[in-house]
């Protein structure tokens, strides 16, 4: 346990089914900057306008008052349960939005001198009720995964970021959360910014060789639509914690999410259709993503520095925890390599048979990538890269130097 935590909690963790002070240890720890390695910087990546053909959720939902706490949050809630999801694409009507973005993330360099031809980057993208700093250890060192790769012997480029409408990536307002923030948005938005990455285009001074997608539970579906949409977009595929056909337990309890505006102080500007770890939900949240081996206290600076997700996320994601997206057949040609932790109640519900599922995965939705591996994470839940295997990880990617070359290897080097 580090001494940063530590310091920040104690024995608070006893304290959290305490509303009152749950709440102002949120605004506390709101305004707890994650701490960076020397090699890392914020940065700014202006995209333009960009458009989606979105969902008009608002006007094939006419059963739902979205002005109503109570209506939103029971069908923000059926969303995310596979039993009782409506696939957003089936008799609905697109909406064209478009939005002038700008995406805020975390930089880091390699140690060591890169040349041109040689220079890497890995777009890391985090799950919902996440922003950049998950890949950061939420600003605990040691579980940084993306210094250790461009602090490693095969150092790499590494470019975290908050998708748009979470952590600092929102504009003067924040985007509708219906309308809006919609994986056909956000895909959109990541594809412009692979494209960028490629070409100099993005304010960073560099253009980069090869681009790996690194993407975890909500970041890994939205890189599974990129690759499918826009395959030659990046080199390799990295999903974690994504479904695997196996039966989502406990599922997200009614009571689980509740409105961000109304539950947490730093959301308070927030329209409704945002929602956060309602203030009592502490145990639920440690129960879908921590297992195995974990620090306690990270669980809790998880839970009191959470982000959203929003009702148009979220409504796209139960095809997805129902595994439909297994059906299809992708034409990516790159390196794939898919991961989940042992006791993952997403992707590996039922333990053992998950090993031989995400090999399924390989032979179904990657049948032409030039390499798929796969591979169960022991000891560890959801949110791996919080648990004790992350230090793990980022640490021998500090001493590998064939971690850094190559993410394929991750799924052999960890048991």
């Amino acid at each position: 346990m580090t001494c940063r935590i530590a310091l920040l909690f104690g024995a608070l963790f006893f304290a959290l089914p305490s509303t009152a002070k749950n709440t102002e240890l949120r605004k506390t720890t709101s305004r707890v900057p994650p701490v960076l390695a020397p090699n890392c910087r914020y940065v700014q990546i202006p995209l333009g306008n960009i458009s989606a053909d979105n969902v008009d959720f608002r006007r094939t939902r006419r059963n739902v008052d979205f002005n109503s706490p109570k209506d939103v949050t029971k069908f923000f809630s059926s969303c995310l349960d596979p039993q009782m999801y409506e696939d957003p694409d089936d008799n609905t009507t697109k909406l064209i939005v478009e939005r002038n973005v700008t995406i805020h993330g975390i930089l880091c360099r390699p140690e060591r001198p890169v040349a041109a031809q040689d220079r890497r980057i890995h777009l890391m993208v985090h799950d919902a009720t996440y922003d950049k700093s998950m890949w950061h250890g939420l600003g605990i060192l040691e579980y940084s995964l993306a210094d250790a790769l461009a602090s490693g012997l095969g150092g790499s480029y590494t470019l975290a970021i908050d998708l748009w409408g979470h952590g600092d990536s929102h504009g003067p307002t924040y985007p509708d959360p219906w309308q809006v923030l919609q994986p056909p948005f956000h895909v959109e938005v990541l594809h412009e910014l692979a494209v960028r990455l490629r070409t100099n285009q993005h304010g960073l001074w560099m253009a980069f060789k090869n681009v790996t997608y690194v993407g975890h539970g909500f970041g890994a579906q939205l890189g599974s639509y990129l690759i499918e949409d826009f395959p030659n977009d990046v080199d390799a595929f990295v999903g974690t914690g994504l479904p695997t056909g196996s039966k989502m337990t406990p599922r997200p309890s009614e009571w689980m999410f509740a409105p961000a505006h109304s539950t947490d102080p730093k959301y308070q500007d927030q329209p409704l259709g945002y929602f956060t770890g309602a203030v009592t939900s502490f145990l639920d949240r440690r129960n879908i993503l921590y297992g195995g081996i974990y620090d306690d206290d990270l669980a809790v600076l998880d839970f009191l520095s959470q982000d959203t997700i929003t009702g148009g996320e979220a409504c796209w994601s139960g095809s997805y925890l129902s595994s439909e997206w297994l059906g299809s057949a992708f034409s990516f040609k790159g390196q794939a390599c898919i991961v989940a932790g042992e006791y993952d109640r997403i992707a590996c519900a039922d333990g053992p048979e998950c090993k031989e599922r995400l090999r399924g995965v390989c032979s179904k939705v990657f049948p032409d990538a030039s390499s798929c591996k796969s591979n169960v994470l022991g000891s560890t839940g959801h949110a791996w890269m919080l648990h004790r295997i992350g230090v793990k990880l980022a640490n021998s990617v500090r001493s590998a130097s064939a971690l850094g070359s190559s993410w394929g290897n991750l799924c052999s080097v960890i048991s």
